[in-house]
């Protein structure tokens, strides 16, 4: 089969054939890949950057590919809720079920998890994962629709890590696919939202698709912007997912006293700042979020289900495999919503 390799220490990639996975443990799913977005840590593999050549969990050669959506082919023998012609999107997290995080529902934190298209990957023509990193499609949505999932459930998972009540004010800086989805999620719950990036492709789509404030940070100062809607307070939750240094510093002054900011960047270079001055006086908590958890998957089945999201808009654009590079680059651009590389 066709397969779409990071098979050396250097930019680039290679499509080569190899072989079709097999089932080969009981609770092994075989799955026809459909459709696999490509993810901006992709583009870091790709470009072979400082970021990808010191990321431990990258191990080569690989598949590379982790937002995907398929047909299930072929079940184990232990395999109890999925069947030949189910329709399925993947989990990134691959967790082992069994160590304390996994136990207390924090599969996302799994002290043996492997992270799909590190060692294996779905930018290929087959896959096959254990039958608790697979999750049934939702009967509203393409499987188009379904490789934008794992995103989805990275918003979801910022936005769950406060408690919000109707009327709070949040602040999502960087409107790339998950900050915006960040945003109808949050609105979903009756948050002010306030949305701001340098992209103008990007703040048209924010401004097309959510009802929040969508600010450009190149004509206006977000951080006096936010403390004149709130009154001087601040905002009471902030997401940061520029992955920049001065952004990061926005976050923490337009926040007010014992608010949060989330981070999710994959920055690229480390960041400094005195905590004391940033964090402690006002005792701001800082919290890091990576990937979803069942009890997000649960959120996030309740908030399509009640109509509430349209991920159509996110799919900017769907390429064969063959037709990687220009999907690379088309990322790379920071200007769309989500390239899908269709087997």
């Amino acid at each position: 089969m066709k397969a779409l390799l990071k098979d050396r220490p250097e930019p680039g990639l290679t499509l080569a054939d190899i072989p079709k996975p097999e089932v080969r443990n009981p609770d092994d799913v075989l799955f026809k890949v459909e459709y696999c977005a490509v993810c901006v840590g992709e583009v870091k593999v790709y470009e072979w950057n400082e970021w990808a050549a010191n990321d431990k969990t990258l191990q080569l050669p690989t598949v590379l590919g982790h937002e995907a959506s398929g047909v299930v082919v072929e079940v184990g023998p232990a395999v109890k809720d999925f069947k030949p012609g189910d329709r399925i999107v993947n989990d990134p997290i691959l967790y082992c079920g069994t160590c304390r995080n996994c136990r207390e529902g924090f599969t996302n934190m799994c002290e043996n998890r492997e992270i799909y298209g590190k060692r294996r990957g779905a930018f290929a023509e087959y896959a096959v994962l254990p039958e608790r990193s697979i999750c049934r499609l939702n009967d509203r949505l393409s499987l188009e629709e379904g490789a934008v999932l794992e995103n989805l459930g990275i918003a979801m998972h910022a936005v769950e890590c406060e408690h919000h009540d109707p009327g709070d004010w949040a602040v999502v800086l960087g409107c790339g696919p998950i900050g915006v989805l960040a945003v109808q999620c949050l609105e979903a719950a009756g948050v002010n939202v306030v949305a701001t990036d340098i992209s103008d492709a990007r703040l048209d789509f924010a401004r097309r698709n959510t009802g929040a404030l969508v600010l450009d940070a190149k004509k206006e100062d977000p951080v006096a912007r936010v403390l004149d809607l709130t009154h001087g307070r601040g905002a009471d939750f902030v997401i940061e997912m520029a992955a920049s240094q001065r952004v990061l510093e926005q976050a923490f002054d337009m926040v007010r006293i014992r608010g949060t900011v989330v981070t999710i960047s994959t920055f690229n270079d480390p960041v400094s700042f005195n905590p004391f001055f940033k964090m402690t006086r006002r005792e701001i908590r800082l919290q890091a979020v990576m990937g979803r958890n069942a009890m997000t998957w649960r959120r996030m089945e309740q908030i399509i289900d009640a109509g509430k999201l349209n991920l159509k808009p996110y799919v900017s654009c769907v390429l064969s495999l063959e037709d990687y590079a220009r999907g690379f680059e088309m990322v790379q651009d920071h200007n769309i919503m989500k390239v899908l590389l269709k087997p």
